[in-house]
């Protein structure tokens, strides 16, 4: 996986916390009313599980890809180059320190897009309620696919983040990645449920990880080279410098 999307990843695993809180009550909601010969046996649960998150992990990418186009047809429609190039992660950077200031409790102000985004899933979820209660590992899937799309201030902020990628596959890539990272804080919500509930409130364990998510996004902002001139700028550059 290139480091574009390492970050991603990181950003999921680092915003545990924050799943728990806003998704932890769902998914505790949906694995108990799971027939009980399937929450009975590990296995069976397993598989349900696997099917709820493979859903909303091709919604994100799907999300990605439209954020990827969008911000690859504004490279492309603006004629941006390389040059623009570290302006650009810039940009990234400080959305990604707004992410982590947002994980630790110091930037609420996020919360507004989560508002947005609740005006879209008014829409959505009458469909997934037709789905309850979930009988098999089909409509677990497709429950899942429309979950991809709760309304998320965090998750909003990594869209936005893969539109600066400039590309379609990247945008996907980076949102299919940041889905991955927050499999863990989901399973572990899942089984676990209630002994996590003091974790869910522990405020220095958001501030820590909130500050972890902060120095990553320093390390984006000063490490990583500008992205890849569009196609039609590499060959123009070459077309100029072939004798």
């Amino acid at each position: 996986m290139p480091p574009s999307h390492i970050e991603p990843l990181v950003i999921g695993l680092f915003s545990t916390l924050h799943c728990l809180v806003m998704c932890g009550g769902i998914v505790a909601a949906l694995t108990v009313s799971l027939p009980v010969a399937v929450r009975q046996e590990p296995r069976r649960l397993l598989a349900y599980l696997i099917a709820y998150n493979l859903g909303r992990l091709f919604s994100y990418a799907m999300a990605g890809l439209l954020a990827g186009l969008f911000g690859e047809t504004v490279v492309n429609l603006f004629n941006l180059g390389p040059e623009h190039g570290r302006f650009l992660y810039l940009i990234s950077s400080v959305i990604l320190v707004g992410m982590g200031l947002y994980v630790a409790g110091w930037l609420p102000g996020i919360a507004w897009l989560e508002h947005l985004g609740t005006r879209i899933w008014n829409h959505i979820e009458p469909f997934a309620q037709r789905l309850l209660p979930v009988q098999s590992r089909l409509q677990a899937l497709l429950f899942g696919t429309i979950w991809g799309w709760f309304p998320c201030g965090l998750t909003y902020s990594v869209l936005l983040w893969s539109a600066l990628s400039g590309s379609m596959l990247k945008g996907a890539l980076a949102m299919a990645a940041f889905g991955v990272g927050t499999l863990p804080g989901l399973f572990m919500a899942s089984y676990f449920s209630g002994q996590l509930s003091y974790w869910r409130q522990h405020r220095m364990v958001k501030k820590l990880l909130g500050v972890g998510i902060v120095l990553l996004a320093l390390s984006v902002g000063f490490s990583h080279p500008p992205p890849v001139a569009p196609m039609d700028h590499q060959h123009h550059s070459h077309t100029e410098n072939s004798p």
